[in-house]
């Protein structure tokens, strides 16, 4: 009895332990030789003359609010720093159920079993990466880069989803005040 109870025990944790959500990890990549506290003020890199998406507005939207509350100001004359993003998307494969059939032995004579797994609970159908750049305007040379995977349920991103994304990326970029 006490050894069924181990075994239900541990099951039902990696059970748990798979089911935890995994947290998206935030990578930064900084040129070397580059002060960053010389971007004062930023405007968006110019994009080509095609119509903003959605996902092209919110981005945006969410960036300039969280450079402003970081003590940064738009300049659309002569800015010190330009930004530019990329937002990189892939459709999930479907997950199909799977059946397995097992046979063992053990002291007590030859058991069998069969199992079935079935895709429970994924409602993410997109998947992506999130990338924003920082480009020095004097020098036209990109000084820091931030970017994040993440999973969507929609290819264009909420409006929630792209403030989230982005805060996420730019708590990494220096604070002007």
């Amino acid at each position: 009895m006490r050894i069924n109870l181990r075994l239900i025990s541990c099951a039902l944790l990696m059970v748990l332990v798979g089911c935890a959500a995994s947290s998206s990890q935030v990578r930064v990549d900084q040129a070397a030789d580059v002060d960053l506290t010389r971007c004062r003020t930023f405007d968006w890199l110019p994009q080509t003359s095609d119509a903003a998406s959605l996902t092209d507005q919110r981005v945006r939207a969410a960036a300039l609010a969280t450079l402003e509350r970081k003590g940064y100001s738009l300049s659309t004359d002569e800015p010190d720093c330009r930004i530019s993003y990329v937002f990189a998307t892939y459709e999930r494969p479907q997950e199909k159920p799977r059946v397995g059939v097992g046979a063992g032995g053990g002291s007590r004579g030859i058991g069998g079993g069969i199992g079935v797994s079935l895709p429970v609970g994924r409602r993410d159908r997109f998947g992506g990466t999130l990338t924003l750049d920082v480009i020095d305007a004097s020098r036209n040379a990109q000084v820091w880069s931030g970017s994040v995977d993440a999973s969507f349920r929609e290819q264009e991103l909420g409006e929630e989803e792209a403030r989230v994304l982005v805060e996420e990326i730019l708590s990494h970029f220096p604070d002007r005040k």
